[in-house]
């Protein structure tokens, strides 16, 4: 994946920073006195935070219009490069996507169902990019060819655990990488649901 290890923040690593700075704050004069309301009040989120937190929710919405497309061209038998999948993938990943397109397309099949998003998981940030952990299940979806016959593969593990890097170009937050592996089951895999 894109993303080096220098520069990078995780979600963790950041809500450390704002606990040690919370804690390294000077203790108040004595005989000062503090509103309960400052006591009571829950901590307003950093500035930080919410960026990371606007960042994570864009690229999360980017992912699942990208999978929304692909379900529907798989169940249509068809590779189009729309603008759907280009204004949420590129690099990589889109030419990943397409790939899988072309080869249900050119087996003249067609899909019947869609994939399950069981969880998401936020593995890394920095500025213009974000990792997630995401576990799909393609289990319930049937294929059919031209005849209606079904041709799902059978004997073949359909669920999948993907590594996305998720960039953000020109103002659009985009699925620009993969690494993925299928799994057996998802226990211990950090994203299920």
């Amino acid at each position: 994946m894109a993303l080096g290890r220098r520069g990078l923040v995780t979600v963790g690593a950041a809500v450390a920073c704002c606990a040690l700075t919370a804690a390294c704050t000077s203790e108040p004069a004595p005989g000062a006195t503090s509103s309960p309301t400052s006591q009571a009040a829950t901590p307003s989120e950093s500035q930080i935070e919410r960026e990371m937190r606007l960042d994570y929710e864009a690229a999360e919405k980017a992912y699942r219009a990208n999978m929304a497309e692909q379900d529907r061209q798989s169940q249509l038998g068809i590779a189009v490069k729309t603008e759907e999948l280009t204004s949420t993938a590129s690099g990589n990943y889109l030419r990943f996507v397409l790939q899988v397109l072309r080869d249900i397309r050119d087996s003249g099949w067609r899909a019947q169902g869609v994939t399950t998003i069981r969880g998401v998981v936020r593995d890394g940030w920095q500025q213009d990019q974000v990792l997630l952990t995401v576990c799909e299940d393609s289990t319930d979806v049937k294929f059919t060819d031209e005849k209606g016959r079904d041709v799902t593969p059978k004997h073949v593990t359909r669920t999948y655990v993907q590594h996305l890097t998720v960039t953000r170009d020109q103002g659009r937050w985009r699925v620009s990488d993969v690494a993925s592996r299928s799994v057996k089951t998802y226990a211990g895999v950090t994203c299920a649901a």
